[in-house]
């Protein structure tokens, strides 16, 4: 399994999507490609897509002020298997990426 995590200092992430960012990975400014944004959006099947393209969380939001959490299921992999932040139907409620990393560690 691949997990990248997309964030920006320079960006505080917005209320909706908390996150820790001291945590993780520093984007420094710079953009997100529109591929990574694009896989996130049309990748996961639709019960485990990201928030992104919907609600505000546009190409220009990815890893800024919505942190984004890419799950592949292998390395060489295009389209990431699951997303976050994103809804979960079951829990009713948002998944951000703090969530998904101790749900990961906890299978470890």
């Amino acid at each position: 399994m691949k997990v990248e995590f997309y964030y920006d200092s320079t960006v505080p992430p917005g209320s909706a999507f908390p996150c820790d960012n001291t945590k993780a990975v520093d984007l420094k400014g710079q953009q997100v490609a529109f591929m990574t944004y694009n896989a996130a959006v049309t990748g996961p099947k639709s019960q485990v897509r990201a928030v992104f393209g919907a609600k505000g969380a546009l190409q220009e939001d990815f890893g800024k002020n919505v942190p984004a959490l890419l799950l592949f299921e292998k390395d060489e992999d295009r389209y990431p298997n699951e997303a976050f932040p994103r809804s979960d139907k079951e829990l009713m409620k948002t998944l951000g990426c703090e969530d998904a990393l101790k749900t990961l560690l906890s299978k470890v």
